[in-house]
């Protein structure tokens, strides 16, 4: 079974790091030693060198790389163009191979973010992470991001997710070693934008539920209420909870201590019988 798409990609380190990330979450037992064993590599020091990015991917290595990812003959034909063209020196060089890996994508495209887009606006942990750059004496590191987020992500999946925002220019270093978010926008379709924010807003409402029951009240505030409310008045409402979100955003956030997740949901909780009413005497009439 496939574990991602490799035609997604644009960068061949990112697709290691997603693979490597989903076989975790299915399998928490999984670790890069034993992806090593399925490689049928002699040892995992080579494999996580890559994966860091402290040793760059070469031609050579798709021949055990394609045996850990399940990859069929054009897959490991466009994995392996990929990392020539992250290695072509000049602009000639690079558009030869953007001209390979057009005709190996099935839709005959290669510069497509999608995939980048989609992760960052529906998984809830690159938020925290450019948030995390408005905390005190953050210093950016894999192990301190770890260590914040209290264990809920796994290192691979934190430095995927630098990667990304990194490529993404949605993260920065400076020139004195900090790491800055760069308030960039993502551009993106419809389609991709609303699914997204749909999983994020799931995976939100976990962290309220564990939150929830793991901390103490005095470190949250969970308020809920129920009300009637006029058809017409709602379009006030969810202006209010937006003018609401933005003034506590101005006055609280920044040059903080801890990260915290606001979610505010306003939805509907009953149906509205006059309307159906009408509707079941209309269909009686005809």
């Amino acid at each position: 079974m496939k574990e991602i798409n490799v035609f997604d990609y644009t960068q061949p380190r990112q697709i290691l790091l997603d693979y490597l990330s989903l076989r975790q979450k299915k399998d928490d037992k999984f670790s890069v030693r034993k992806w090593a064993q399925e490689m049928e590599l002699k040892g995992h020091s080579l494999l996580i060198m890559l994966l860091q990015g402290k040793r760059s991917l070469r031609g050579k290595h798709v021949q055990f790389l394609k045996k850990g990812m399940n990859l069929n003959a054009i897959e490991e034909k466009y994995f392996l163009t990929l990392i020539q063209y992250e290695k072509a020196i000049d602009l000639e060089e690079k558009e030869f191979y953007v001209e390979i890996l057009e005709d190996l994508h099935p839709e005959k495209n290669f510069e497509s973010k999608k995939v980048d887009a989609f992760k960052i606006i529906s998984n809830w942990y690159y938020m925290a992470i450019l948030a995390m750059t408005q905390l005190k004496k953050f210093s950016g590191s894999e192990e301190e991001i770890f260590k914040r987020l209290n264990g809920k992500l796994s290192i691979h999946e934190i430095r995927s997710a630098l990667t990304r925002l990194k490529e993404m220019d949605l993260l920065r270093t400076d020139e004195n070693g900090k790491v800055q978010a760069t308030y960039n926008r993502i551009s993106t379709t419809d389609d991709i934008t609303n699914e997204g924010a749909r999983i994020y807003h799931r995976q939100v409402m976990d962290l309220a539920k564990e939150a929830l029951t793991n901390q103490n009240i005095e470190d949250r505030e969970f308020q809920s209420f129920t009300m009637a409310i006029d058809k017409q008045k709602i379009p006030l409402a969810k202006e209010m909870i937006r003018k609401f979100r933005a003034k506590l955003s101005k006055t609280v956030s920044g040059n903080g201590d801890y990260v915290y997740q606001t979610n505010i949901q306003f939805f509907q909780l009953t149906e509205c019988l006059v309307n159906k009413h009408e509707d079941e005497g209309v269909r009686r009439i005809q």
